[in-house]
């Protein structure tokens, strides 16, 4: 048995909360030919927190990264949009430290609406909204060969998530029920890795597809297609030497359909926002990093992107440019 809980505080709001979270039991036989087999029972509240390798979205790159930085209108589901909003139970093995599969499901764990009255946490009501209708599965594979130092490995994953968009009043609690949308993620990742004395050198990446049929936002005239597509492709590479000095780059790209209403337009100033209704968006990370001792790392990071909301130059129909959301982060990391 065990578990790993992660607290952030906000500094923005003052408070301490529960992050990524992942509790489970692990117990492992000896088959035939000394083949072994390892299984257990996971309960996470992030799709992908669970994995072994850092290609998937929870533990991808970059590994910190700052709140004060701009970020791009669209997002798959998949990809942290529901990290921590959701709690799931899967059940894993993993045979001959090589194939690896898991099956699990997950169902929204929102906090509850404030009672207007009262202001204390209250049901969920109509104005709660992407709340999981029913329960959300969710699948890894996986293979990875190990030979000396090296390691390689590639999988798939994904999950399935019908969404009930809610934006109602708090006297409409039917909007938690009726039409849904669905989001259906399927991904591939792979990973390398060379771990010697003083060389320490990674590759990782993922390209995830989603499907989306928004039957209920276009009921409801919230967007302009019934169905959509988004497709997000990260890779990185890493080298530390002798564990002290390290440096990193990250291409990461998102691509969809354009719908206006999925990624509207707004007044200005238009940062987070798309004057032609595409979530294009396309940059690069780089990173340097100094580890004075093993539980203690300095970084500096710098992002940069090349497109923005569908844009390279006037996104948002103002006139600012992609290359304007850059953003360079110095961090301090301490563990213990």
């Amino acid at each position: 048995m065990g578990a790993f809980i992660q607290l952030t505080y906000g500094n923005d709001s003052g408070t301490i909360g529960i992050d990524n979270t992942d509790l489970r039991y692990a117990n492992s036989v000896v088959l035939e030919h000394e083949r072994s087999l390892i299984y257990g029972v996971t309960v996470n509240n992030n799709p992908t927190v669970q994995d072994l390798w850092n290609s998937v979205p929870a533990w991808g790159y970059p590994y910190a990264a700052t709140n004060a930085a701009v970020s791009p209108l669209a997002g798959t589901q998949i990809d942290g949009t529901l990290a921590q909003d959701v709690a799931g139970i899967s059940a894993y093995v993993m045979w001959n430290e090589s194939v690896y599969g898991e099956l699990g499901v997950y169902r929204s764990a929102k906090q509850g609406a404030s009672n207007p009255i009262t202001g204390a946490a209250g049901p969920l009501d109509g104005t709660t909204s992407n709340v999981i209708s029913g329960v959300a599965p969710y699948a890894r594979v996986a293979y990875e060969y190990q030979w000396g130092r090296h390691s390689a490995e590639v999988g798939v994953y994904g999950a399935n998530f019908k969404l009930l968009p809610g934006g109602g009043t708090t006297d409409a609690p039917a909007a938690l029920s009726g039409p849904v949308n669905e989001f259906r993620d399927v991904a591939e990742d792979l990973q390398y890795q060379f771990i010697g004395e003083q060389h320490l050198f990674s590759v990782t990446a993922t390209r995830i597809h989603e499907s989306m049929r928004l039957n209920a936002s276009f009921a409801a005239a919230a967007v302009s297609n019934s169905r959509d597509d988004l497709t997000t492709i990260r890779a990185t590479g890493s080298y530390y030497f002798r564990r002290k000095f390290g440096a990193s780059i990250t291409h990461f790209a998102t691509t969809g359909s354009v719908d206006a209403g999925l990624y509207p337009a707004g007044p200005a100033p238009g940062v987070i926002t798309s004057a032609n209704g595409s979530p294009d968006t396309k940059g690069w990370i780089g990173e340097l990093d100094y580890l004075p001792w093993l539980n203690t790392k300095l970084s500096l990071q710098y992002t940069t992107y090349t497109q923005f909301n569908g844009g390279s130059r006037n996104y948002d129909g103002f006139g600012r440019n992609a290359s304007a959301n850059g953003s360079t982060y110095l961090l301090l990391w301490l563990t213990f």
